[in-house]
């Protein structure tokens, strides 16, 4: 029973390091990904690329954290200075400066149906993909 134990561990270690996240260069990134970076986020460069079967986790130099799909797509960017608005459909943005004032979005997540906003003041806002909002919560 112990030899079988053995066997099974020494086969799963090689089995784990090919569902690895690996890093890999900036280089490596989609096109798609680097244009958003460079048109978005001006100055800032990648510091730290992960590439997972196909999806790349990037951190940039200054803290932001983007994920993006394998074709370069942003799919989540999270940052602790703010958000460009660059990024977020003119209704999306239109509605935070008007209802959140001196309000930063810290976070922005697409889903399949829409947007979660997740501001400086803990509220989470949902729109739709059209922009129109369909939720928001407080949370704590």
């Amino acid at each position: 029973m112990k030899k079988l134990a053995v066997i099974l561990m020494v086969l799963a270690i090689p089995v784990a390091g090919v569902f690895a996240d690996k890093v890999v260069p900036a280089e490596k990134l989609p096109q798609q990904a680097k244009d958003f970076i460079s048109t978005n986020f001006p100055g800032k460069s990648a510091m730290y690329v992960e590439a997972d079967f196909n999806e790349y986790e990037v951190n940039l130099n200054d803290g932001t954290e983007i994920s993006f799909s394998g074709k370069g797509e942003w799919k989540n960017v999270k940052s602790y200075t703010g958000i460009p608005a660059s990024i977020l459909p003119e209704a999306v943005t239109s509605h935070v400066t008007q209802n959140y004032q001196d309000v930063i979005i810290m976070e922005a997540d697409k889903e399949w149906n829409g947007l979660e906003i997740k501001l400086s003041n803990r509220m989470e806002l949902y729109f739709d993909n059209s922009g129109k909002l369909i939720g928001q919560k407080f949370d704590d």
